[in-house]
């Protein structure tokens, strides 16, 4: 347990920090967090927000900015998005042809042109599952969808693995990930995007010009801490996200890890300096 970032600011080089649950959890950014990321600045750290949305950087950029923080607090964005539109892109995905059975939030068709797909109406007229939203509000609203879909052998690509996600209000919502995962227990092949995969790591690594000794800074086990593990470098876990019902004492989080199979370094309650 440690009191705030002054007791490790001077271990590491570089922090690696997630987004909802560590700054915001989508509204205004926690003060705390804005006092931790001065300090971060100010002892010349760099400071990348490792992002499990959907959507671009270029998004990113513009919800920080609303949530209250300032562009010259930190030197880069990287999204679960943009690692699945740089792999489309990079033609990793052309044998699933362009016929998206696109799941998504309401307001976002975007990443269609991004990806140079286009949608369909039905699972039957499909090539494939983008799944990047859950608009319809929760996992069974889809499982007819997907087992049209394993039935016809079609891949799913999934833009945020994340199971599910706090609110302003401090509720949880439920994420594509947990799509995602529906669909793979069905016995459906899924693309994962974001953490924890490893590959997200070296695109940030190369994003920022490498680093010494980096830390990961997010409060979900599943994948802030077990990305952090898998790429070799620090975590340190914030107990009031996604995990905070089950947190009483040093004991329930040392289970918790043990339930994720995964070795946080560090551990705070709130991302604080």
């Amino acid at each position: 347990m440690i009191a705030g970032l002054t007791d490790i600011i001077d271990k590491f080089d570089t922090f690696i920090l997630d987004q909802w649950g560590v700054l915001h959890n989508g509204g205004h950014a926690f003060p705390e967090a804005i006092a931790a990321l001065n300090l971060l600045k100010a002892h010349n750290k760099k400071v990348v927000i490792l992002s499990n949305s959907g959507k671009n950087s270029a998004f990113s950029y513009a919800r920080l900015t609303e949530s209250g923080i300032s562009r010259d607090l930190y030197l880069d964005v990287l999204t679960s998005g943009d690692h699945m539109r740089d792999n489309f892109n990079s033609g990793k995905f052309k044998t699933l042809g362009q016929q998206a059975l696109h799941f998504k939030w309401e307001e976002d068709d975007t990443v269609l042109e991004d990806c140079s797909v286009q949608s369909v109406a039905t699972a039957e007229q499909a090539s494939f599952i983008l799944c990047c939203g859950v608009d319809r509000g929760s996992v069974e609203a889809y499982m007819e969808d997907l087992a049209i879909a394993c039935r016809n052998n079609l891949e799913l690509v999934v833009s945020n693995p994340d199971l599910v996600a706090m609110t302003p209000e401090g509720n949880l919502k439920t994420c594509p990930g947990a799509i995602a995962m529906a669909y793979q227990k069905l016995g459906g092949k899924v693309h994962w995007h974001g953490k924890p995969q490893k590959e997200i790591y070296d695109m940030c690594k190369t994003l920022v010009g490498g680093w010494g000794n980096a830390i990961a800074v997010g409060d979900s086990l599943e994948h802030d801490i077990a990305g952090a593990n898998g790429a070799g470098i620090s975590s340190l876990f914030i107990t009031s996200g996604i995990h905070a019902d089950k947190i009483s004492n040093h004991a329930s989080i040392e289970k918790l890890a043990k339930q994720y199979k995964v070795a946080p370094d560090f551990y705070i309650d709130w991302f604080k300096q």
